[in-house]
């Protein structure tokens, strides 16, 4: 056993479906000398807290085991501790493992192996991390840009965050997570009603959307808003939007596919 490895399972890996499928991975590390200590997330169980008490332990190679939605359950903490993350997708969803040139199933062990590490920006809303990107859906809230100026929704809209985003019809990533900005894209339902003085100097790529880049910036909003922070929800008045540089150190594939296409 590596004791600089720990593995997170899901909760759904219980499954009997994916019993032969884990004790095969389980083999396929050992064989590389990757074996380690194996973790369960729960339902009542704090998943930061299990990742802290491998920290504690000297760990220091996280492995995520599961799909996109178990990378999601820890990616909202996982850069403020000092690992290398892993990710071992088993089922779907599996975008990310795509982007990040991972395949599923046992051929992730190999990339586990192979020890390419990427060094990635991090999205932050409020005190939560985000991998992909920040999503407020049919809001009328406004975007106070570097304290210079504000974009606002008179009516609605969509207000996205991305820092890796999701993946295009071409298989690469919607954003680069390597250019220390996020890209922010303004979808008013009406275009006239965003309101700014310097929507000419934004480029904007259709005739109802503004694309622009930013470092940090805030939501506000008269009334509570949603938003989705790599799938998971979040709710308030204020939320400080920013990008941290160079935050997360990833194990990736050579097929990893960060070269957002503008």
């Amino acid at each position: 056993m590596n004791p600089a490895y720990a593995y997170i399972y899901d909760d759904f890996l219980v499954d009997r479906r994916y019993q032969d499928i884990l004790a095969a991975l389980e083999t396929r590390l050992a064989s590389l000398g990757l074996s380690g200590r194996i973790g369960r997330l729960a339902l009542f169980r704090s998943a930061r807290e299990l990742v802290e008490g491998f920290v504690d332990q000297g760990v220091q190679n996280i492995v995520i085991v599961g799909n996109d939605i178990t990378l999601n359950k820890v990616m909202w903490f996982l850069p403020d501790l000092p690992v290398v993350v892993g990710y071992i997708p088993i089922a779907e969803p599996a975008h990310m493992a795509a982007l990040l040139g991972i395949p599923v199933g046992l051929g992730a062990c190999d990339v586990l192996g192979a020890r390419l590490i990427e060094t990635l920006d991090m999205g932050k809303l409020g005190d939560r991390y985000f991998l992909t990107e920040a999503v407020f859906e049919n809001t009328t809230a406004s975007l106070q840009v570097n304290k210079n100026y504000k974009l606002s929704l008179i009516k609605g809209g969509n207000i996205i965050f991305r820092n890796l985003g999701g993946v295009t019809k071409d298989g690469y990533a919607m954003a680069d997570a390597r250019d220390g900005k996020l890209e922010v894209l303004i979808q008013p339902h009406y275009e006239k009603n965003l309101k700014t003085k310097i929507l000419d100097r934004i480029k904007s790529n259709k005739d109802n959307e503004t694309r622009m880049f930013f470092e940090n910036g805030e939501i506000v909003s008269k009334q509570p808003v949603e938003a989705r922070a790599d799938m998971f929800a979040v709710s308030g008045f204020e939320f400080k939007v920013s990008v941290i540089p160079n935050k997360l150190r990833m194990i990736v594939g050579r097929a990893r596919r960060f070269d957002a296409l503008r």
